[in-house]
């Protein structure tokens, strides 16, 4: 498989969808290695609604910035570009 990742090239953008796709596999990654990596077995049957709303939150807080970061990337590049 051929990735040609180049966030720069024009002819190829990043849409919303590809940043939502992105954003969603980049916060799974994330909460597996914040949240589950980092939790015991004693605190998940301690508190199990706890535990999933701490992975719901970490999960919502990677995709939002994920997201937000990958779609202004769009509008930063034609920004600078106007100005050169």
């Amino acid at each position: 498989m051929k990735l040609n990742i180049d966030p720069f090239n024009r002819g190829n953008p990043m849409t919303l969808k590809d940043a939502a796709v992105v954003s969603t596999l980049a916060a799974t990654a994330i909460m597996i290695l914040n949240v589950i990596a980092s939790a015991t077995v004693g605190q998940v049957r301690a508190d199990p609604l706890a535990f999933c709303f701490e992975l719901a939150k970490a999960w919502l807080v990677a995709w939002a910035g994920n997201f937000v970061t990958l779609s202004g990337l769009e509008i930063y590049i034609s920004r600078t570009r106007k100005e050169e």
